[in-house]
């Protein structure tokens, strides 16, 4: 009996063992559950008081904010099961998460503590590596990249968030739930971008995919879009109407005008139609196609003048001459060009294979709130300032909300 006995007790502590191994082995998300109390603490600590007053009389917009952090909480799992939460870039993007929270908690409640630039540049000086790190992770993907004028105008500004959650730190805001909060929050937000951008990689389209859309597309078919406003071209050269073939070909504002432009100066439209625009002569027609990011063009000008230009609004592209009231005149005058365009999309050809990836990154978000349960609340309390919370319209009963049928 005595050597069962010891052999059964081998057992259970070898088990106990085993079960302790294996609990090590797996990480328990923060994400599973969406509390009313985090709910509360987040939105009262982090919006305006207007948001606030707007969003405590809104069911449908708590309604909305709960469905938007289920989702995030929901892709944040799928995020750590493909351990992206353990990757240097999603520690590094945290650790400025951290310290951008700490910076704006400590100046809201410090208002008239100041950061010189001297302070902000000495510390830059001091952690050059942090620098490079942090501008690259904040300025990847950017295109155009930034220019060394908005990186150098940066190093201050981030030498002063630096100084500042260091400050925060110092006081001890760090430790306080209602941080802690914002860090759940702001953390389950990383983790959802970064499982939809590792999404978009693997969604990548093969060479097999792309042939067999533009097979089933022609519109997507860039070297046939290419030939067919050669053969436009061509006509031109043969004499025939400039305004006929453009009102036959154009698809954007132009059409019904002969592709008429209207005026327009520099830094109005894509920078390579303005550089072959004003590359040309008044009644002269572009001998070759002109290639932007919206197509190609074949452009003429039809006259030139030199006037007194206005505030230049945002970029426009060629397909919408006049989208917006010119402002008033400013600055001194400058050449402008009345033109007209033939133009041949190709915003399908160059943009299908982003639809096609965007569809699958859709389903397959779908798919990982579907997998990834997280329990939330029905409704949650936002308290602000002359509202009486027991008063405020709730969504029903469960966690957070009241009983419909109770007491108003």
């Amino acid at each position: 009996m005595k050597i069962r006995t010891r052999i059964i007790l081998t057992y259970i502590l070898i088990a106990g063992i085993v079960a302790g191994q294996a609990c090590s082995f797996f990480h328990k998300s923060d994400f599973l559950v969406l509390s009313a109390t985090d709910l509360s603490s987040f939105v009262e600590g982090r919006l305006p008081e207007p948001q606030k007053r707007r969003l405590a009389q809104s069911e449908n917009e708590r309604k909305q904010i709960i469905q938007t952090f289920k989702r995030a909480f929901a892709l944040a799992q799928a995020g750590e099961a493909a351990g992206l939460h353990k990757t240097e870039k999603f520690k590094r993007q945290f650790d400025l998460s951290v310290d951008q929270i700490l910076s704006s908690e400590y100046s809201k409640r410090n208002p008239d503590v100041t950061v010189t630039k001297e302070e902000a540049d000495a510390y830059y000086n001091a952690h050059k590596d942090g620098f490079e790190a942090d501008f690259m992770l904040i300025s990847e993907g950017q295109k155009p990249p930034p220019s060394d004028e908005i990186k150098d105008s940066f190093k201050p500004r981030w030498g002063e968030l630096k100084l500042r959650a260091a400050k925060g730190r110092q006081a001890g805001i760090e430790k306080e739930p209602g941080f802690t909060v914002q860090l759940k929050f702001s953390k389950a937000n990383l983790l959802a971008n970064l499982y939809t951008d590792s999404l978009s990689d693997r969604f990548k389209l093969s060479q097999e995919e792309k042939n067999k859309y533009v097979a089933e597309h022609p519109e997507a078919d860039l070297e046939k879009l290419k030939q067919k406003a050669q053969g436009l071209l061509d006509r031109v050269k043969k004499g025939e109407s400039f305004e006929k073939i453009a009102d036959e070909a154009n698809d954007d504002g132009t059409k019904g005008r002969g592709g008429d432009l209207d005026w327009f100066g520099k830094g109005r439209m894509d920078p390579d139609f303005e550089k072959a625009a004003f590359s040309l002569d008044k009644g002269q027609v572009s001998s070759e196609l002109v290639k932007t990011g919206f197509g190609y063009h074949i452009i003429r000008v039809d006259d030139k003048r030199t006037a007194t230009p206005p505030a230049p609004p945002a970029q426009t592209p060629p397909e919408a001459p006049n989208a917006a009231p010119s402002p008033k005149p400013q600055g001194p005058p400058q050449e402008e060009i009345h033109a007209r365009h033939i133009y041949v999309s190709t915003k399908e050809a160059e943009g299908y294979e982003q639809k096609l990836i965007d569809e699958k990154v859709k389903r397959a978000m779908e798919d990982a709130e579907i997998k990834y349960k997280v329990n939330v609340p029905t409704d949650f309390q936002i308290k602000v300032a002359g509202l009486d919370p027991n008063r405020i319209p709730k969504m029903g009963g469960g966690p957070g909300g009241v009983n419909p049928h109770g007491n108003p």
